[in-house]
């Protein structure tokens, strides 16, 4: 009998293909997302950071441009902790994105290997009953040999 081959053995490569690169893929928007949030927790950081320096600076006897170079710097770094916040919700969505894209590559990738399990059974079943064929033949030929010659 002829050698096992899958017909769509391409299009199976072709699914793992697309299901690493949206590994890849997910992997970078995991990357994407940890710096956002690392920046985010660097701003916030800064804020409290600065809202102590204030708070120290108000013990003292602060100048007016003081508190005004405070209170400008401290707005700035409040802005800027808004406008990260929207940067981790964009990073948050596209890696639910990837995820989800992943997911479905990898649904495509199982339904086509699962079609291979299956064509590669059925192969190896009728393997096994043609192998069962050639060995009831030799069993009958050995039979109608010892029956003629005993």
């Amino acid at each position: 009998m002829k050698k096992f081959r899958f017909r769509l053995e391409t299009l199976l490569k072709f699914r793992k293909m697309q299901e690493e690169q949206a590994q890849i893929k997910l992997a970078e928007a995991a990357d994407r997302l940890r710096k956002a949030q690392e920046l985010l927790n660097d701003l916030q950081n800064t804020l409290a950071l600065n809202l102590d320096r204030l708070n120290d600076e108000q013990a003292g006897q602060p100048t007016i441009e003081k508190l005004k170079t405070f209170s400008y710097y401290i707005d700035k770094i409040k802005s800027e902790i808004i406008a990260q916040r929207e940067q981790v919700a964009k990073a948050t969505e596209y890696r639910q994105e990837c995820l989800t894209l992943l997911e479905a590559a990898i649904q495509q990738r199982k339904l086509v290997d699962n079609l291979r399990k299956k064509r590669l059974e059925q192969y190896n079943n009728e393997l096994l009953q043609e192998e069962q064929k050639i060995l009831d033949e030799l069993g009958t030929q050995a039979f109608m040999r010892d029956k003629e010659s005993g």
